[in-house]
């Protein structure tokens, strides 16, 4: 199907460049699903069709051959992508525009491939063979919706890193108290030292931004008995305890 100067072929690989340019650029799922579906179903077997040169003789016909093939596409896109652990929107985008550009270079001109007229024709599916097309375009469908959702909702992990080490040799009598930020955005926190369940340091809205460290040396008497130290981290927009570590400080 489709003229010998590929213009079908170019408008194949415009909207395989579109919806590329769509799922880089935007985590809407209604654009995506506007560009995605037509090809993941229909625009990447017709290309297919194409470059291999397959005639049709009706428009049914060459609908039905065109899912087919997107179908089998799909399927080993997702083989290929898996492989390359790109299984993601983005990925499936940047294949279905390798398969539309393959096909533009593949496909022969010098033959006569001229459109079939746009009758629905003679095609008969048996009803089991309808139902197994059907499901599998719903299956299609749904893989591709979930990997753009899956994609939406994800979200990296964020925490912060609290830690507390007890007095070196070298450094008799001094706590080393640490917070590091890996979230999102700046937060601020309080922070409260206690030895031996007592009340010995308080340190109040420490905003801290990504990436960012802070450390202080805790200076702490040495006893002639062993004490432990703990701290506490609260975030004061919820008033709750956020992290907390010990450490012991050896006797004299």
């Amino acid at each position: 199907m489709a003229s010998p100067d590929k213009r079908d072929l170019l408008g194949a690989c415009l909207w395989a460049g579109a919806t590329v340019a769509v799922v880089a650029a935007s985590d809407s799922m209604v654009p995506r699903t506007v560009l995605g579906v037509p090809m993941a179903l229909l625009i990447s077997g017709h290309a297919v069709l194409r470059a291999i040169g397959i005639r049709t003789t009706s428009l049914s016909e060459h609908l039905a051959y065109s899912v087919g093939a997107s179908l089998a596409v799909t399927v080993v896109g997702g083989f290929v992508l898996n492989v390359l652990g790109s299984l993601t929107p983005l990925g499936w985008a940047f294949w279905y525009l390798a398969v539309t550009a393959a096909a533009m270079r593949l496909a022969p001109s010098d033959i006569d491939v001229s459109t079939p007229s746009a009758r629905l024709g003679s095609l008969r599916i048996p009803p089991w063979q309808a139902a197994a097309i059907a499901l599998a375009i719903l299956v299609a469908t749904g893989a591709y919706a979930l990997a753009i959702h899956d994609q939406t909702v994800e979200q990296q992990f964020k925490y912060t890193e609290f830690w507390m080490l007890p007095p070196a040799q070298g450094d008799p009598g001094q706590l080393v108290v640490g917070v590091r930020s890996a979230e999102a955005e700046a937060h601020q926190y309080d922070l409260e030292v206690t030895l031996d369940g007592k009340p010995f340091a308080v340190f109040r809205s420490l905003t801290i931004a990504p990436g960012d460290t802070w450390v202080r040396k805790v200076p702490v008497p040495i006893l002639a008995v062993q004490q432990k130290a703990e701290a506490r981290l609260y975030r004061p927009a919820d008033n709750k305890l956020y992290r907390k570590v010990s450490a012991l400080v050896p006797a004299s």
